[in-house]
């Protein structure tokens, strides 16, 4: 063994850049062989894996990433796997076929010591004939050598941050009878008025046989084909059959048929052929893109394969899920950034309805690669061509019978070059039914034609951008569709407001709602992906064979002491690796409904009379009356009958009379035909702002007692102490217990610049001021005539100036107005004052005017909502949370291998800014400690604690998150004219 390990390193060394011609023959495995009981095994499970040449074989699990299961391995060194199996005996007259779904990124196969042939590419599909190598019905091994090459095409091991080598995909054996079919194309070809179709079947077959098709419609009821039995040589087969008025296959109907391929030697059947089909046909016109006659806008994300144990890999449960939470998240298009997906998961999106842009395995050539990643520049290198034409070739015969895949993908944010152009016009020649695409357009030559749609990334939420020379206005150009194909980036690079704020998480939820609101109404605006659907971390243990080398090149721009052994490029998904919903969740599903209310409140509404909203209906090709539509009303569920709006049209919808109550709320609920919700949303009668009520009247006038060290004022059941050397107040207490350690101190946080754009990963030069540099000026107090007193503070932070004037009141009311002058002038990010809270706060609750009018309960950030600021609950490193993302206190990747700052932090949900808040409350043991209120919903709160453990309260009066970037929304504050005014009860 150690002599063929050795070998193996010789040839790939001799090899170097060398391309060799590769077989792309795609095989269908038969839906039954004839005389084989068990014609398909699969060989996942338990392998044996081999580090090096002096390692002892030990155990490995097939599909997953090496490294993710402790083998540290290093790019351009082999590894081997081997796998011993019995081939059933049934096997014997029949061929052998052995079919690799995905092995990153080089592979040399051995059957029973034989070499049998390599590979290049990680994500396609290949496979060997190995019927003259196995024995059937004894025991056979493979050896598979693996190799995790720097040079590979798609990069993917530099854009994971570490190698990501071996078996990554599905291993199988299956048997084919000698007469077989290879190369299968199924198309459909509809009428000009969209009714009738033409169903096209193409085929390589080895042998002489009669072919006898059937069709089953969506039910399984049996569909006419004229003459379906065929007399056919062997060679290539082409058959066109008629079908009258099929269903329509599109994402919001996703009707399949069932075609079985029949082959006969002899009047008896050897084996049977199924695939699923649906009637659908693609157009370009213009500037649009036609799925059966009509215009189609792709709301959708970037799907990465991520499993969060094994890595770059996936399983039947996840790629059903993934599906699963693209429909309920009323996404209608998935891109397989950056290669193709299993076909497993196209067969969900077949019957889910979901629209795949399907790419490529070919990534970064000559732009963002990291400098260790070679070579930089391949798209003109004749030594690469056979890579780039093998992995497309292998992609697009082996998924091309599939109706969710809209168009093809022949590389990712590259180069133009040969390579990239004769990928274009291989497709268009082999595949005439779809278009295809290429990032970056500007680079292409201007004489060339190498893409049908033009493909942008990252545009600001107005859609006017310019990249490598090519523009986009309003979402769009003239000469053919747009799609933003990359857009609306998560935010995962501002390290250090994920850790003390995420609901910068929430927030981004306006800029994918203002880009797809739109977009939506350009016409020649395809759609966008959101930038991604899930998080790219790689929670990598600590290695049992080798070293963690690649942590030297994984490093991103946090800080030293946050780099740990969870890399990746970061938490950039609207779910977390485990498909945890995290706050990006809802925000999609709200800014991507398809039914878009107009108006979310009736001003004056008239009792007894019926109630009309307008309605947007964003669907392709539903009318609004296909979806069921519920109201809530003073607790009571009633059915709504849906008007007839039709697809990218505007209607009315009528609410029936009802005895109608100003400062009630009607929630209204869209459902899907199969009862998922599409989208809910509130609908105020009259004014519905929370009642903070009046305070009840204080029974006891305030008191006022001065010290040489304080101004202490006393209420019923409160004290507010002003400490004289800093004018602020120190230890105040509600019902007997501290509730306000010190404050209030101004919190002024600014960015210098404002450093926004694609790939920010430094922070902005901001000015954050220091508590420690408050210099107290002048502090006088009075009465006024109704009780309060009024206190006004001036003082300096360094250069800035300061003056706060407070009014507190008999029953407990404490108001604070404070400004500014001879601040920088700037970005702002925070503005308002801070306070130091006692341990003891423990929970926190909360109502707002938030940015949907509806959220589901227990959100991160709903409308009113409740959290506790701790979970005693600590998920290890690399462990199964078992709970919502919301309640999570630590995070691998932001605070690296300690998981969090300090040893009681807080979960996210109580860190996470409030905004708009109309009340604020904190709790000590259950009982209200004070409460921050805001009538007009104008200030935003926050919690966090630094590293000093100190629990501290933010009170904001204007907020932004400049550093979002990436064309993502934000308010663009000037800082100044800072100023502001808040309000706490405390009691």
């Amino acid at each position: 063994m150690k002599v063929l390990y050795m070998i193996g390193c010789i040839c790939l060394s001799l090899l170097g850049n060398v391309s060799q011609a590769v077989e792309t023959k795609a095989y269908i495995i038969p839906k039954t062989v004839a005389g084989v009981e068990r014609h398909q095994m699969s060989l996942n499970g338990d392998w044996s894996f081999q580090f090096s040449p002096k390692s002892k074989w030990s155990p490995i699990q097939v599909p997953g990433e090496a490294a993710m299961q402790g083998y540290a391995i290093e790019h351009d060194k082999p590894v081997l796997y081997k796998k011993q199996f019995v081939l059933p005996a049934d096997y014997k007259g029949q061929r052998t076929i052995l079919r690799f779904d995905g092995v990153y990124s080089y592979a040399r196969l051995w059957v029973n010591g034989t070499y049998v042939r390599e590979h290049f590419g990680g994500f396609s599909r290949w496979e060997a004939d190995i019927t003259s190598l196995v024995k059937p019905g004894k025991k056979n091994e493979i050896k598979l050598e693996v190799t995790d090459r720097l040079d590979d095409i798609s990069y993917a091991s530099g854009y994971a941050h570490h190698p990501i080598g071996g078996i990554l995909r599905d291993v199988t054996v299956y048997a084919l009878p000698q007469t077989n079919v290879s190369d299968l194309m199924i198309e459909t070809d509809l009428d000009d008025t969209y009714t009738d179709a033409s169903l096209k079947v193409s085929f390589d077959i080895s042998r002489d046989a009669r072919v006898r098709y059937s069709l089953r419609d969506p039910k399984g009821e049996n569909v006419n084909l004229p003459v379906a039995v065929k007399e056919v040589k062997a060679g290539r087969v082409n058959h066109d059959f008629a079908v009258a008025a099929p269903l329509k296959w599109d994402a919001e109907h996703p009707h399949l048929y069932t075609l079985d391929i029949h082959l006969e030697e002899a009047g008896k059947e050897v084996c049977r052929i199924s695939r699923n089909v649906g009637f659908r046909e693609i157009k370009i016109d213009g500037n649009k893109m036609l799925v059966n006659g009509q215009p189609v806008k792709l709301r959708g994300a970037c799907r990465h394969d991520i499993h969060p144990t094994l890595g770059r890999t996936i399983t039947a449960e996840l790629d059903s899920l993934d599906a699963a939470i693209f429909k309920h998240t009323n996404m209608n298009f998935v891109r397989t950034s950056h290669y193709p997906p299993t076909e497993r998961f196209l067969d969900y999106c077949d019957k889910m309805g979901l629209y795949v842009e399907c790419e490529t395995a070919i990534c970064f050539v000559n732009t963002h690669r990291q400098k260790n990643y070679g070579p930089a520049a391949s798209q003109e290198d004749p030594l690469f061509t056979d890579r780039y034409m093998g992995q497309l070739k292998e992609m697009v015969n082996s998924l091309r019978t599939h109706a969710s895949i809209l168009f093809w993908s022949i590389g990712n944010e590259s180069v133009y070059g040969t390579n990239f152009q004769q990928s274009y016009d291989w497709v268009k020649k082999n595949d005439t039914t779809r278009p295809a695409i290429f990032s970056y357009p500007g680079s292409v030559a201007k004489d060339a034609a190498c893409y049908d749609i033009l493909s942008m990334h990252y545009p600001g939420v107005d859609g006017t951008m310019n990249q490598l020379g090519v523009q986009t206005f309003g979402f769009q150009v003239s000469s053919m569709p747009t799609i933003f194909d990359e857009w609306a980036h998560v935010p995962c690079y501002t390290y250090t407001t994920l850790q003390d704020d995420p609901n910068i998480r929430e927030f981004w939820g306006a800029s994918l709602d203002k880009m797809w609101s739109n977009l939506f109404d350009a016409q020649g605006g395809l759609g966008g992906a959101i930038w991604g659907y899930i998080d790219e971390t790689f929670m990598l243990p600590e290695p049992k064979k080798g070293e963690a080398f690649w942590i030297d090149f994984a490093r991103t721009a946090k800080p030293l002491d946050f780099q740990g052994k969870c890399v990746g490029y970061g938490e950039w998904g609207i779910v977390d690796v485990w498909r945890r919903e995290k706050p990006e969740y809802w925000g999609t599903k709200k800014a991507y409904s398809p039914i878009r209310l107009l108006q979310m409140d009736v001003k004056e509404p008239i009792s007894g009379m019926p109630l009309s909203l307008p309605v947007y209906n964003r669907f392709d090709h539903t009318n609004l009356d296909e979806v069921s539509i519920r109201y809530t009303y003073k607790g009571k569920e009633y059915t709504l009958e849906a008007p007839s709006v039709s697809p990218h049209r505007k209607g009315m919808l009528k609410i029936p009379a009802q005895e109608w109550t100003a400062g009630e709320t009607i929630l209204l609920s869209f459902y899907a035909s199969d009862g998922m919700l599409i989208d809910a949303e509130e609908i105020a009668l009259g004014n519905v702002n929370p009642d903070l009520a009046v305070v009840p009247a204080a029974k006891s006038a305030l008191s006022l007692e001065e010290t040489p060290d304080q101004i202490l004022i006393k209420g019923d059941g409160f004290t507010v102490p002003f400490d004289k050397s800093t004018g602020l107040i120190h230890n105040a207490t509600s019902r007997g217990k501290v509730v306000i350690e010190k404050g209030p101190f101004l919190n002024l946080d600014l960015n210098v610049n404002h450093n926004t754009g694609p790939e920010v990963r430094e922070k902005a030069k901001n000015y954050i001021v220091d508590d420690a540099d408050w210099k107290k000026g002048s502090l006088v107090y009075r009465r006024d005539s109704e009780g309060a007193i009024l206190l006004d503070l001036s003082g300096t932070y360094k250069g800035i100036g300061m003056t706060m004037n407070f009014i507190l009141r008999p029953n407990g009311e404490l108001d604070i107005y404070y400004q500014t002058e001879g601040e920088p002038n700037g970005w702002l990010r925070e503005s308002g004052v801070k306070f130091y809270l006692p341990e003891a706060v423990s929970h926190l609750e909360w109502t707002r005017k938030g940015y949907w009018s509806y959220y589901p309960e227990n959100s991160f950030a709903g409308n009113k909502g409740a959290a506790a600021l701790y979970n005693p609950k600590t998920v290890a490193y690399g462990a199964n949370p078992e709970q919502s993302w919301n309640l999570d206190t630590h995070n691998y990747y932001y605070f690296a291998d300690p998981g969090a700052i300090g040893d009681r932090p807080l979960t996210q949900m109580a860190k996470g800014m409030k905004e708009n808040i109309f009340s604020y409350k904190l709790l000590i043991e259950n009982k209200e400690a004070f409460n921050i209120v805001s009538p007009s919903a104008s200030l935003a709160c926050r919690l966090n604690k630094p590293t000093g453990e100190q629990l501290i309260l933010y009170v904001n009066t204007r907020w932004d998150y400049p550093e979002i970037a990436w064309g993502d929304y934000c308010k663009a504050l000037d800082v100044i004219p800072n100023y502001g005014n808040i309000k706490l009860r405390l009691k």
